[in-house]
Order: structure tokens, then C-alpha cells, then sequence
């Protein structure tokens, strides 16, 4: 019972809402601005939520320092990123280059937003 209530304060202090619901942000940035075909989208949304909850458990729910979600961070989606660019054909990779530069641009301004419902709001 104990770690069910760990668990519950976890996702009510994290403003960044759960795996699951960044997976799902993450899958339908990448539908339109890929674009993902119909047949990749299940694939896609499966390892970024694998990659989601492994962020939530070795850097959320440690929480980490801002520099080690930076550090971490970009360990985990490197991992990610080598399960996804299989997936994507010339095209596609392209444009996730560009998103990922445009995300990196956002989250390095001094505008960038500090949860998930301000992310979903400037995008």
C-alpha cells in the first residue's frame, strides 16, 4: 500500500504529468511533424513510452538536479533515438532533426514552460 501512495504523490509533484501522458504528447508531435504513417504510430508510441518511464524512474522520481535530467536525459533519449531511427525512412528522420532542434531551442529559451499543460498550450 505504501508504494501505491508513493506513487499517487509522484504524479501529483511532478508537473510534467505521467509516462503515459508524455508518450502520448511525444507520439502526436511526431505524427504531424514527421509525418508517422498509420503503420508506425503503435511502434513509435511504444518506445517512447518505454523511454518515458524510464525517465520517470531514474530521473523524476530520484529527483534529480536540473543538470542531471540534462545529463540523464540526453543519455536515455540517445538510447531511445537508436530504436527509433530504425523506424523512420529518410524523410521522417529529417523532420525529427528539425523537431528536435526546434524542442531544444524551446527548452534552452527563458520561455520554456515549466509542465506539461503549459508545453501542450505553446505548442
Amino acid at each position: 500500500m505504501e508504494l501505491s501512495a508513493q506513487s499517487q504523490q509522484s504524479k501529483v509533484e511532478n508537473p510534467f504529468g505521467t509516462p503515459t501522458e508524455r508518450a502520448k504528447l511525444q507520439t502526436d508531435k511526431m505524427k504531424t511533424a514527421l509525418p508517422l504513417r498509420a503503420d508506425q504510430i503503435d511502434k513509435i508510441y511504444s518506445i517512447n513510452l518505454k523511454y518515458a518511464q524510464i525517465m520517470q524512474k531514474e530521473v523524476f522520481d530520484q529527483g534529480a538536479s536540473q543538470w542531471t535530467m540534462y545529463t540523464k536525459g540526453s543519455e536515455i533519449n540517445k538510447r531511445k533515438e537508436k530504436e527509433l531511427k530504425p523506424l523512420l525512412s529518410e524523410a521522417q528522420l529529417k523532420n525529427y532533426e528539425t523537431l528536435k532542434a526546434e524542442m531544444r531551442k524551446l527548452m534552452l529559451s527563458g520561455d520554456r514552460p515549466s509542465s506539461l499543460a503549459e508545453f501542450k498550450e505553446k505548442n
